[in-house]
């Protein structure tokens, strides 16, 4: 470590509320789809921002989604469910177009994941941040620590790269650390 580098803080988190919060998310998957137990799932996120000029101040506003995400490596589906912050709504799930899916990349840094759509598509891909969460998280449902979750779907998320590269699309470099 050099002179002015900081260790890292280790992120606080309440174990026991963290498994209810997953078994929560279970059973909320398993009610919307069907054969829910034969998905894989874990908690993920997403955000857009707005950015807007006024007359005297600008504002910017940050909208935060929660989603469940599951996953099948029998057959390479991958569905996803909206749900609110107290884990007490949810959405019908909707299933990424695995047949316009070019290209599967992960950003450790920031733990997101992507899924690329072809070109021409009505949209840009589909983005995960997969990220672990504590009890002094202010913005997202709190003690959602998912490494085993996540190692697990950047598992499936490589098999789905080698699937990708013998369909005849070139994969970015992975970076999984």
């Amino acid at each position: 470590m050099g002179l002015f580098s900081k260790k890292p803080k280790e992120l606080e988190y309440d174990a026991a509320e963290c498994q209810r919060k997953k078994e929560i998310m279970r059973k909320m998957w398993n009610e919307a789809v069907e054969d829910g137990d034969s998905y894989e799932i874990l908690h993920a996120t997403q955000t857009s921002s707005k950015f807007e000029r006024g007359f005297v101040f600008d504002t910017n506003t940050t909208t935060f989604y929660h989603y469940i995400v599951g996953y099948r490596k029998s057959d390479f589906k991958i569905g996803m469910m909206q749900i609110d912050r107290e884990l007490t709504q949810h959405t019908e799930p909707f299933y990424v177009d695995m047949g316009a899916v070019v290209t599967a990349t992960y950003e450790p840094k920031y733990h997101q994941a992507w899924l690329i759509y072809r070109k021409g598509y009505d949209s840009y891909g589909e983005q995960f941040d997969v990220g672990d969460t504590g009890s002094k998280t202010m913005a997202g449902i709190t003690n959602t620590v998912q490494r085993e979750e996540r190692e697990k779907f950047l598992d499936f998320l490589e098999e789905l790269r080698g699937r990708l590269e013998q369909q005849g699309n070139k994969q970015e470099k992975w970076k999984r650390q």
